[in-house]
């Protein structure tokens, strides 16, 4: 039912264009983070809640002899991921679940995901997935700008249409460590981009609450795997 409920929201979202705007937002971050990730020519990367792809294709024009595949629980994403990605023959595009990986032990030296973890209904069990995905010397980078310590981003969980979870630093380090991951860190990641002189989103009431949230930065966690 959870997963059924994300998939008919994103679904909508594609419809509506919002996977652009979800791009523009997010991309100033997710470079920072793909960067983090020390990704080699031959890297095989799995890209959780690809949205329309921009990540994917980003991360396949970097890992030109490696591979990427995208996957997200919204098929109509997956069919803008792939009407979008018509020049790159190493990422392909596929409707899964991270709480199931279609994947063998170990197929990927990497994994990333940008905005995504904290819809994830049993969280522990999607991380035990990816762990189990990611071969021996590897690293899943997460990014999230829904967090505790990001007190303007808990508004979020109300707009929302669909259940996330809000959780703190220390409980994604918990949940790293407990689904198997080492050395655990974090980092924030700010948005190069000047501040507005004014704010004429939705997502903030203010313009110095949206200013107050971009202060915190984006969370970035990431593991490696022994």
């Amino acid at each position: 039912m959870h997963e059924e409920r994300l998939r008919q929201e994103f679904n909508e979202w594609a419809g509506a264009g919002r996977g652009a705007s979800m791009e523009r937002g997010h991309r100033p971050t997710g470079e920072q983070a793909i960067e983090f990730m020390s990704l080699a020519p031959d890297s095989r990367v799995l890209d959780l809640g690809c949205g329309n792809g921009w990540a994917s294709r980003l991360i396949a024009a970097q890992v030109l002899e490696g591979k990427v595949i995208g996957i997200d629980v919204s098929d109509e994403m997956i069919a803008l991921s792939q009407s979008e990605t018509v020049a790159l023959a190493n990422v392909e595009f596929r409707v899964a679940s991270a709480e199931a990986l279609p994947f063998a032990d170990g197929e990927f030296t990497h994994a990333f995901s940008m905005e995504s973890i904290y819809y994830y209904g049993d969280m522990a069990r999607a991380l035990t997935e990816v762990r189990r995905v990611i071969c021996p010397g590897g690293r899943f980078v997460a990014v999230v700008d829904l967090y505790q310590e990001n007190k303007q981003s808990l508004q979020w969980v109300e707009l929302l249409n669909v259940p996330v979870q809000a959780l703190s630093i220390a409980q994604y380090h918990e949940l790293f460590s407990a689904a198997g991951f080492l050395q655990v860190e974090d980092r924030r990641l700010l948005d190069p981009a000047p501040p507005p002189a004014e704010y004429t989103g939705t997502s903030f009431g203010s313009l110095a609450e949206f200013l107050e949230y971009r202060e915190q930065g984006s969370l970035m966690i990431s593991g490696r795997v022994a």
